[in-house]
């Protein structure tokens, strides 16, 4: 039953309850519903016309994002070439340096068998290696931002790393000769147990380290200084490819190096298992220090076998009138401080970033080896095995805190050996 005129006709009473709004309702199924459709009708387009512009937007800002995203990646693929570009020149730049470098290598070596030396020569080598390694540290720095995620160019970063360590450590070798390095005293009470045993060293400024005129107010500031070491002895008997081994391990072994060195509170780690190849490691060492901010470094070691020349591994003070003629297979290890990775920096830590450099060449002599082992520090690294360079040479001799050092390293390894 609707409700309405009883003498109006039905078609009238269907315009007015549909055409016409009213506050009538009618009752169907026992449910009340309001004849107030035509504002009901109208909410609804509003919700509908709501809805359209709701998405006209979602389509909009998709269009947006889908633009720059198409941007994005073009800007990748630009700088993608980019990159390509400038790493192929540098290859052809390294290419060329490495190229001189070894041309003049052959001429150092031609000249030490013939018992001659020209420095001019070796001048020009040190040059062209400082050289090379300069622009090393320039495109590592420019490519630094798109370079590391990829895993071909931190192994390139890597390995230069490790062609820089090996060039620290032979080029020591070859200043020692060159450079006229002294020879260092032995306490008598030493009693070293080591065969053929001798140690040379060489005070040196350190690179781009300048004095102050010391003019005017301006006090004169004190010359920082470097102390290169080279330390030669024969093993009677020991091959020198265990005692290869048994560097290579000393260097990452924490309780090894505790041992060696006779300190605590030392904790060597691999900082990755994603080397170029399985003889090149980078480590990051760290000391605790009661009451003081601990020390850490971060260290690139390599090994490699060489081909040298038995003149370039004649001792320092060697008849230059008779050199030692030939060749001989060797192994050399390198190890050297490298601001080239992504070991996190400790507020509660001091980074040590100056140039510390040490290496051992090994090789055999018939049923023998022989070791010539160098390193290289300057006056400001302070570590607990060694805190200043007067730790190692002091009026012309070895002290008695590196003899306990030296002595360590022979006890570990006859252990090692038996």
């Amino acid at each position: 039953m609707v409700g309405g005129d009883d003498s109006a006709s039905p078609l009238g009473s269907y315009g007015d309850a549909v055409g016409k709004p009213t506050a009538r309702s009618a009752s169907i199924g026992g449910a009340s519903v309001s004849s107030s459709g035509g504002a009901s009708g109208g909410g609804s387009k509003k919700r509908e016309k709501g809805e359209e512009n709701d998405e006209e937007k979602k389509a909009k800002r998709r269009k947006q994002i889908a633009v720059a995203s198409r941007m994005s990646r073009a800007r990748r693929k630009r700088e993608l070439e980019d990159l390509r570009d400038e790493n192929e020149r540098l290859r052809e730049e390294r290419s060329q340096f490495l190229a001189k470098i070894g041309e003049l290598q052959l001429k150092v070596e031609a000249l030490r068998e013939q018992g001659s030396s020209d420095m001019r020569v070796e001048n020009e080598l040190l040059r062209a290696q400082l050289e090379e390694h300069k622009r090393f540290v320039s495109c590592f720095k420019r490519l630094s931002e798109g370079a590391p995620s990829s895993t071909n160019a931190r192994h390139a970063i890597y390995k230069q790393g490790a062609d820089t360590a090996q060039a620290h450590v032979l080029g020591l070798i070859s200043q020692s000769q060159a450079d006229d390095w002294q020879q260092a005293t032995v306490p008598l009470e030493a009693d070293l147990p080591y065969q053929n045993f001798s140690v040379f060293y060489k005070f040196k400024d350190e690179y781009g380290s300048e004095p102050s005129s010391g003019l005017g107010d301006a006090p004169a500031k004190k010359q920082r200084r470097r102390l290169n070491v080279r330390v030669d002895v024969l093993f009677p008997g020991i091959d020198a490819a265990s005692l290869s081994d048994f560097f290579w391990e000393s260097f990452s072994n924490t309780a090894t190096q505790q041992r060696l060195y006779s300190i605590k509170g030392v904790e060597v780690t691999q900082l990755t298992d994603d080397m170029p190849d399985t003889n090149t490691k980078m480590l990051y060492y760290r000391e605790r220090w009661d009451g003081e901010k601990d020390q850490d470094l971060v260290l690139i070691c390599n090994r490699r076998r060489k081909e040298l020349a038995k003149s370039t591994l004649a001792l320092p003070h060697a008849n230059k009138a008779k050199p030692a003629v030939g060749k001989v297979a060797a192994m050399v290890m390198a190890l050297s401080t490298t601001q080239h990775s992504a070991a996190p920096e400790y507020e509660n830590a001091n980074r040590i970033t100056s140039l510390f450099v040490q290496g051992a060449v090994m090789w055999n002599v018939m049923a023998d080896s022989r070791l010539c082992v160098v390193f290289s520090f300057p006056d400001n690294i302070r570590l607990k095995a060694i805190e200043t360079i007067d730790d190692v040479i002091q009026d012309g001799c070895i002290t008695h805190k590196f003899v306990d050092i030296l002595r360590s390293y022979r006890q570990e390894l006859g252990q090692r050996m038996s």
